[in-house]
C-alpha cells in the first residue's frame, strides 16, 4: 500500500493527529508543560508590576522602546554629534595652521631681490609680469584693474576687455601689432598686421600698454608706426572709424572709445528698427545698418534707405518695394565711391530727391564708368536686370 496521506490520517486518528502527527497522549503531555511555563512567566510579570519594576513601552516607527532604551539610544546620538563637532574643530585648526604657515613662508620683496640678483625697489622698469616670468617660467600673467582686463584666451590668443565700453577684443599673439600714429601720437592694436581687413582695432592708452607689457612679461612693448589707414568720423554719432587703404566704400573699422560711443551706436540701431520695421526686422539687422551707416555705406531717408558703396548706389523703400532700384557698376573701386558721394552732395545741394533713380542716372550717363540698372519686378516680386 502507499503512504498514508494527511487527509487519511485525519479520518483515521482525528483532529489532534492531523496537526501534531503524534498520539493524543503525547500532545496532552506537551500542552501541560507549555501551560506551566506560561503560568510561571505570568506570575513573574505580576510580581514585577507589583514591585514597580516594569516600564511602559513607547511605539516609535516600527519598533517599541522603553524609556531606558530610548534614553540610551539618545545618549549614543548625542555622543556621535559631539564626535563630529570635535572632528570639524580639529580640521578647522589644521586649515588655519596651513594658512599661517603659508603667510609666514610667502615670498617677500627682499627674497625676490636675492632670488633674481637685483634690487627690485630700484628697478622701476621691471614689471610685475617679468618678475612672475623669471620665477615661474610662465609668460602670461593676467592683468586686471578698473579699466581693463587682459587674460589668456584660446590657444595662442589673448583677450582684452574694455570695462568702459563693455567690449571684449580677441587677438592672435602672432598676428597682432601695436602701432602708433605719428600725426596724433595715438596707439592701436592692429590684428594680423598692417593690412588687416578683419578683426577689431582697439585704441591703446598708456594704462593698457603697461598692462600688456606685464601680461607678456616684459618691461616695454615693441611699437611700430601706423601706416595704411585713414581716419574719419561719422557726423550723426561722432564715432570714429579707420579705413584701410584701398577699402574706401567697402569697409571700415569702427572705434568704440567711450561709453558715449556705445550709447550712440545702440541709439542709431534702435532708430533703424523703429523707423524702418519692414526693412529692419531684427536686432541683428538693426546693428548691421547702424554699422554700415557709421562706415559711410548707407543713409536714412524719410521713406527708405539709400546705399552708397564702391559697387554703386541703390535705394530700398520702406513701404513700396516697387519704388526700390539699384545702379550697379561693372567694377568696384574707390574712385566709383568718391564719384557717388560727390553726386549725392550735388543732388542735395540742388534740393533734388536722392530717392529718385533718374537723378542718379542723369549724372552717371555723363561718366565713363559703365553700370547696369536693376529694377523691382512687381509680378516676380524680385529685382531684375534691365
Amino acid at each position: 500500500m502507499g503512504k498514508v496521506t494527511d487527509t487519511q490520517g485525519y479520518v483515521q486518528n482525528g483532529y489532534d493527529y492531523f496537526f501534531t502527527k503524534r498520539k493524543t497522549g503525547q500532545k496532552e503531555q506537551q500542552t501541560e508543560s507549555l501551560m506551566d511555563a506560561i503560568s510561571k512567566r505570568k506570575q513573574e510579570i505580576y510580581e514585577k508590576v507589583r514591585r514597580g519594576e516594569t516600564e511602559t513601552s513607547i511605539p516609535i516607527g516600527a519598533e517599541s522602546y522603553t524609556m531606558k532604551q530610548w534614553n540610551k539610544m539618545m545618549r549614543s546620538v548625542d555622543k556621535a554629534i559631539d564626535d563630529m563637532q570635535e572632528r570639524i574643530r580639529k580640521d578647522s585648526e589644521k586649515q588655519e595652521e596651513k594658512i599661517k604657515v603659508k603667510k609666514e613662508n610667502s615670498i617677500t620683496t627682499d627674497m625676490l631681490s636675492e632670488l633674481l640678483g637685483i634690487d627690485i625697489r630700484k628697478e622701476k622698469g621691471l614689471s610685475e609680469g617679468e618678475i612672475y616670468y623669471q620665477i615661474t617660467g610662465t609668460e602670461r600673467y593676467k592683468q586686471d584693474n578698473s579699466q581693463y582686463t587682459v587674460e589668456k584666451g584660446e590657444e595662442g590668443e589673448f583677450l582684452i576687455t574694455d570695462k568702459t565700453t563693455g567690449y571684449t577684443y580677441r587677438y592672435d599673439e602672432n598676428g597682432c601689432k601695436l602701432q602708433t600714429d605719428r600725426a596724433t601720437g595715438r596707439s592701436f592694436l592692429i590684428p594680423c598686421g598692417n593690412s588687416a581687413m578683419g578683426g577689431n582695432i582697439m585704441a591703446v592708452d598708456e594704462t593698457l600698454k603697461s598692462m600688456l607689457a606685464q601680461y607678456f612679461g616684459t618691461d616695454k612693448l615693441e611699437e611700430g608706426e601706423l601706416t595704411g589707414y585713414t581716419f574719419s568720423r561719422n557726423a550723426a554719432t561722432g564715432i570714429e572709424i579707420m579705413i584701410p587703404d584701398g577699402m574706401k566704400g567697402k569697409m571700415a573699422h569702427i572705434l568704440f572709445q567711450s561709453k558715449a560711443d556705445v550709447e550712440a551706436y545702440h541709439k542709431l540701431a534702435d532708430t533703424y528698427k523703429t523707423k524702418y520695421p519692414n526693412l529692419v526686422k531684427s536686432d541683428e539687422m538693426a546693428s548691421f545698418y547702424a554699422s554700415i551707416e557709421i562706415e559711410g555705406l548707407c543713409h536714412r531717408t524719410p521713406t527708405g534707405i539709400l546705399y552708397t558703396n564702391a559697387q554703386g548706389v541703390s535705394y530700398a523703400d520702406e513701404n513700396d518695394p516697387e519704388k526700390s532700384w539699384a545702379l550697379v557698376f561693372d567694377n568696384q573701386s574707390e574712385s566709383n565711391y568718391d564719384m557717388i558721394m560727390g553726386m549725392m552732395d550735388e543732388i542735395l545741394e540742388n534740393g533734388r530727391d536722392i530717392r529718385k533713380c533718374q537723378e542718379w542716372e542723369r549724372r552717371l550717363d555723363g561718366q565713363t564708368a559703365s553700370y547696369q540698372k536693376v529694377e523691382f519686378d512687381s509680378f516676380a516680386r524680385e529685382f531684375v536686370w534691365t
